[in-house]
């Protein structure tokens, strides 16, 4: 007797800590989608895939509209606007490498000033690294995550927003603007943390 009362507590217990839990659900185009995650953050596999999508909208871009100079890419510092942290350098190292499959070249603007320097150096030995090599963006990606919360049927619902455009450097038209939106909400009923 004893052990079937510590049975039916033991399962209630887990079912009570179970529903209790926090944790974030993905909300995807059907339950089948459904992905758990810790927090409300984006995680490295959303940020992966959005990058592979974005970068294949920039590459048929590229191929209806191919500059004379050739294409070269800086992928600007991604603009964290969200309350969480987000690992940004997965979206941009994901969106140089799958930019590169396209063969469409990107440049690291941020480490021009370390080239130069050894450029610099070399000049001094009497090596045979000049300027004419260096390379200048036509074109630059400026990304922004922003974030929206809201609360619906008494669940926290977090939406990020991924905001990236393509802008012409001479011109700064923007030729291309994507835009990917993830909503996720608290696995428990009161949704009041993750």
């Amino acid at each position: 007797m004893k052990y079937i009362i510590f049975k039916k507590f033991f399962v209630f217990l887990s079912l009570f800590l179970f529903s209790c839990a926090s944790g974030a659900r993905y909300l995807g185009e059907s339950e089948m989608e459904s992905k758990l995650a810790d927090t409300g953050g984006l995680t490295r596999v959303e940020l992966e895939k959005a990058a592979e999508k974005i970068s294949q909208k920039i590459i048929s871009n590229f191929k209806i509209n191919k500059p004379k100079e050739g294409v070269f890419v800086a992928i600007l510092r991604t603009k964290n606007d969200t309350s969480e942290q987000i690992p940004t350098e997965v979206f941009e190292n994901a969106l140089v490498k799958n930019l590169m499959l396209g063969k469409i070249f990107t440049l690291r603007t941020d480490k021009r000033e370390d080239q130069l320097k050894e450029i610099k150096i070399s000049q001094m030995l009497g090596t045979d690294l000049d300027l004419t090599n260096l390379k200048s963006p036509n074109f630059f990606v400026r990304s922004t995550i922003s974030e929206n919360m809201f609360r619906s049927g008494g669940d926290k619902i977090v939406e990020h927003t991924l905001n990236v455009e393509l802008v012409e450097v001479s011109s700064l038209i923007v030729t291309v603007s994507e835009k990917e939106t993830f909503s996720k909400k608290a696995k428990s009923n009161k949704g009041l943390d993750w």
